[in-house]
């Protein structure tokens, strides 16, 4: 094989492909360390404004149910006189209802007679 073809031959063998520059690998691992380290303290940071909010939601919903304790308390001690007597037919009492001429079904002269009102609109 003639020199030339063997100097051609091993510098496309041997040349790196064209692009940009890789990083050492020495320089990887502290560019890893140092994102981690920022999302940690970014964690940290969130978690501990969502406690502060938290807790300020909290008050305010504690003096809220304060309030909410007081006026039940005051509404349980004023209690209203006995509410009037509900209107309406009175359940004690046997009422006459007319069934003359209405469908029926049974014997006309049934010891019970149940009789039923609806309105179908």
């Amino acid at each position: 094989m003639s020199k030339a073809r063997r100097d051609r031959d091993d510098g496309a063998r041997g040349a790196p492909p064209p692009g940009p520059p890789r990083a050492s690998a020495a320089s990887v691992p502290g560019v890893m360390a140092g994102a981690t380290l920022a999302g940690v303290v970014v964690l940290i940071l969130l978690g501990y404004m969502n406690w502060q909010e938290t807790r300020e939601v909290q008050k305010s919903l504690d003096d809220r149910l304060g309030k909410v304790e007081t006026r039940l308390a005051d509404l349980a001690k004023a209690r209203p006189a006995a509410a009037p007597a509900g209107r309406g037919p009175d359940p004690d009492r046997v009422y006459t209802v007319k069934t003359d001429g209405a469908p029926t079904k049974g014997p006309a002269g049934a010891p019970i007679t149940i009789a039923e009102i609806s309105d179908f609109q």
